[in-house]
């Protein structure tokens, strides 16, 4: 399991190191290259987005008919982008380029951070881009939501750089609120944000609701006596997202929403929210953490390492059932306004690191 920090601001510096997507960049790329992608790049030299996609699908047999592998080799191609192996000349017309810097290598002492504290994330980082091939070709999702990958899940979903966020976004939804609140744990998972929950909103009355049961002895065991405080919502009382939430409306104070975000099905996200404002009382805040797709204009996202960390975890959780990837910052913003949420802070002037995965809203 991944080391506690001993705070935030720690956390934070370890994060800025940028070891994972220092490590999982040249991973990403011998991929590309093994795979045959960069070569079919630097023959035909010069192409279209949708000539790309075109070109791998029927040179190496990947089925583009379907939305989620398609949507892999764009993010592969902009990560290819970032990394100056490629080009855009045009609004769409991508280049082949010829000299890439070297790849980065860790010294001894990162490489020991790296497994001690990043081996559950660079494991399941691993074993998503080993697959991914065979999953582009065809095959079966790699993970699912149930009892025999849950072991996976309670390791991934309790990495370094998940505490680090779950840290900063319960500390920020102290906002406004000293005293007991109402509060809920949207997709509670294996129980690692319930922790947190417990531990700094001890007077709290807690709920915790997920679409599905498998993972809740994990949470319960995770949490402990707490477990006992809490009041936990059945599966067959909320079916996931696109079912309306079983509450009424103005129910909590606050609500607290970690790494569901990119499972939402685009066409069902508004809904979602709106939903999520409904039972959230006046006043009441929504703490999301998620990260957002870079942005081509570099104005929410300029570091080059937090840009290729984004591409690669939305490259690899690609292969895992329903998941729909990390949204469009700018399009985030605008629905959760136009739904009625106001900012209730700033955070992205004051952690570099996250501050494009970490989201704070206000119902009025």
């Amino acid at each position: 399991m991944a080391v506690a920090f001993e705070n935030i601001r720690e956390g934070i510096n370890v994060l800025r190191q940028f070891l994972v997507p220092k490590v999982f960049t040249a991973r990403l790329v011998e991929f590309a290259e093994e795979e045959g992608i960069l070569p079919i790049i630097r023959e035909i030299g010069s192409f279209t987005m949708e000539e790309f996609c075109n070109t791998v699908a029927e040179r190496l047999g990947y089925e583009t008919g379907s939305a989620v592998r398609k949507r892999m080799l764009i993010i592969l191609l902009d990560f290819l982008e970032e990394c100056g192996y490629v080009s855009r000349k045009t609004s769409n017309i991508y280049t082949c380029r010829k000299e890439v810097k070297p790849a980065t290598t860790l010294s001894v002492d990162e490489m020991k951070t790296m497994e001690r504290l990043f081996s559950d994330q660079a494991a399941f980082f691993s074993k998503c881009m080993d697959y991914a091939g065979k999953f582009l070709r065809g095959g079966d999702y790699l993970y699912r939501f149930d009892r025999d990958t849950e072991e996976a899940w309670d390791r991934f979903l309790g990495n370094y750089e998940f505490n680090v966020a779950r840290d900063i976004l319960i500390d920020a939804m102290h906002i406004g609120k000293t005293g007991g609140c109402g509060i809920m744990d949207l997709c509670y998972g294996t129980g690692h944000g319930l922790k947190v929950i417990s531990r700094d909103f001890p007077d709290a009355d807690i709920t915790a609701i997920d679409f599905t049961d498998t993972m809740r002895p994990f949470a319960m065991s995770r949490i402990g006596s707490s477990a006992a405080k809490i009041r936990w919502v059945d599966s067959s009382g909320w079916k996931g997202f696109g079912d309306k939430l079983p509450f009424t409306d103005m129910t909590f104070d606050r609500i607290f929403f970690s790494c569901g975000d990119p499972y939402i099905p685009e066409h069902e996200r508004k809904a979602v929210y709106r939903d999520i404002f409904r039972i959230l009382k006046p006043d009441g805040i929504l703490g999301v953490v998620a990260w957002g797709y870079p942005d081509r204009a570099r104005m929410h996202i300029q570091n080059e390492w937090i840009r290729k960390n984004i591409y690669i975890h939305d490259f690899a959780e690609s292969v895992c059932k329903g998941w729909h990837g990390f949204r469009d910052i700018d399009s985030t913003i605008t629905m959760a306004g136009d739904i009625g949420f106001v900012k209730a802070n700033s955070l992205f002037n004051n952690f570099y690191m996250l501050d494009s995965a970490i989201w704070i809203f206000k119902r009025p």
